[in-house]
């Protein structure tokens, strides 16, 4: 009669491939340590969160300034039909329509910047916490942003790969935030040039409906794009904690 071997209890042992690392056996299988589990790492997690929450305060504070946005254009469009209309008060709508409007341009190509450098540096330290496990480098995470036509789909891929190495199944809804992020940086061209443009009131007014459309568009993808951030974030710090739960067993 042939007796069954006992396994060793958990503990840190030689790597069952022969290499010279050391993985950790829990009593019923074994875990490979990550990359993130190595001395020095600690930090660039903590780092990485407080960039995270960051990026996602900025995203709500464009979130809040398209809102706006979408306000004065429509007091504005209301502003034109009056003028139009025949009515004295429109010139001094007008007049407010055209200060809101600068301020308005100001803060928002202020809080997109921002948000913008954030995200790239956000990104960029969420792809060094996982080096080697995505397509590309943590550089090219950060510089597909920038390349004409390569940006139209390299940080979408990056994306995706953020989500697979911490452990998460790439949610559905990430190409729908990929489309409206295109496209309303696309209409938002067209409503600045249409705008700059503008002979009559007519089309200053087509420029405002444009302007909406962008805007709607880009409120859309900002929840989605808030999403993104905590959840690959969380991915890559649950994967990084992974040794102390180890250890505390």
């Amino acid at each position: 009669m042939t007796s069954t071997p006992t396994p060793p209890p958990a503990g840190w042992y030689r790597a069952p491939d022969g290499s010279s690392a050391t993985w950790w056996w829990d009593g019923g299988q074994w875990t490979q340590p990550q990359p993130q589990q190595q001395p020095g790492r600690q930090a660039g997690t903590h780092s990485l969160a407080r960039l995270a929450t960051a990026t996602q305060v900025l995203l709500v504070v464009c979130g809040v300034l398209s809102i706006i946005t979408i306000g004065i254009e429509t007091f504005g469009i209301g502003a034109v039909n009056s003028y139009l209309d025949g009515h004295g008060v429109a010139v001094d709508m007008l007049t407010v329509y055209d200060q809101s409007r600068l301020v308005l341009t100001i803060l928002s190509g202020v809080s997109l910047l921002a948000t913008g450098v954030l995200w790239v540096i956000w990104q960029y330290r969420a792809a060094k916490q996982v080096a080697g496990l995505t397509r590309r480098s943590a550089g090219w995470h950060a510089g597909s942003w920038f390349v004409p036509v390569v940006s139209l789909w390299f940080p979408y891929q990056d994306i995706s790969d953020l989500w697979r190495v911490g452990g998460r199944v790439r949610p559905p809804w990430q190409v729908t935030w990929w489309v409206l992020w295109l496209v309303s940086s696309g209409v938002t061209q067209i409503s600045s040039r249409i705008y700059l443009a503008a002979e009559e009131l007519e089309q200053l007014r087509n420029a405002m409906w444009v302007s909406i459309l962008g805007e709607s568009l880009l409120l859309a993808a900002t929840p989605l794009a808030w999403l993104i951030v905590r959840g690959i974030t969380q991915g890559i710090l649950e994967r990084s904690s992974v040794p102390a739960r180890m250890l505390a067993v």
